[in-house]
């Protein structure tokens, strides 16, 4: 299966969340027992839900946290236990997904979007201690802290490519693709930036994660490029 279609794509995804009826669910089944690349579009659209609901689960848990003030939780521990108490309901009531249901743009971000791994410590662009200890931090996913200590390190060196392009990827490591388009963007168009290609790219994903097709569809990318072929790709699932 080299393309998929968006009907086979809209059935898998009502087969995955068990809303085909019963003689179509049948004949879909029927179909999966002897097409391998089937299968495989399912186990992945499988685990692209899960990530997402999973990446749902967390955003809703610390946006639970964040409310516990010293002071609150002193004095509204109740409404807190029956916050994380209703978390866990939705959780084993099977009703996650229908309460964080992704858009179709966030589940294409998710089955493209491998996050940077960050350069190895000893082949930094600088010796400095505070650079290796922030892409610690950026490795370690402690994205709020690199993000900190990068954008430190940037005061000083304001025209660096590699500290906008990891504060870029960590604040799109974050969730907070708004954030990171621009300073990705910035680091896109250094045409002599080592890391202007795959800035150009995650600032694409960026894009499409925060549902900005018109932005998507601007950014070029030069010919023969690999990340052009999967953007194309990206807008092609992306209806």
């Amino acid at each position: 299966m080299s393309a998929l279609d968006k009907p086979t794509f809209e059935q898998i995804e009502a087969y995955v969340l068990d809303r085909l009826g019963a003689d179509e669910r049948l004949a879909f089944e029927q179909r999966l027992a002897t097409d391998h690349a089937l299968r495989a579009e399912v186990k992945l659209e499988r685990e692209n839900i899960l990530a997402i609901e999973l990446g749902g689960m967390e955003r809703m848990l610390t946006e639970v946290r964040g409310e516990q003030t010293p002071q609150r939780r002193q004095s509204g521990g109740w409404t807190t236990w029956l916050k994380y108490a209703a978390v866990v309901a939705v959780l084993l009531g099977g009703a996650l997904w229908f309460t964080l249901r992704p858009s179709t743009n966030e589940r294409v971000f998710a089955a493209h979007f491998t996050p940077d791994p960050g350069l190895p410590v000893a082949m930094g662009t600088t010796d400095s201690h505070a650079f290796n200890d922030a892409m610690v931090a950026y490795k370690l996913g402690d994205h709020d802290e690199a993000i900190g200590k990068f954008t430190t390190l940037l005061q000083d060196d304001p025209a660096s490519d590699t500290l906008r392009y990891y504060i870029g990827c960590a604040e799109l490591n974050a969730g907070r693709p708004e954030r990171a388009a621009p300073m990705l963007m910035a680091v896109a168009e250094q045409a002599n930036s080592v890391f202007a290609g795959k800035a150009r790219w995650y600032a694409f994903l960026a894009m499409v994660r925060s549902g900005d097709r018109t932005g998507a569809e601007a950014i070029r990318f030069d010919a023969g490029d690999p990340y052009g072929m999967k953007a194309k790709a990206v807008l092609s699932e992306w209806e």
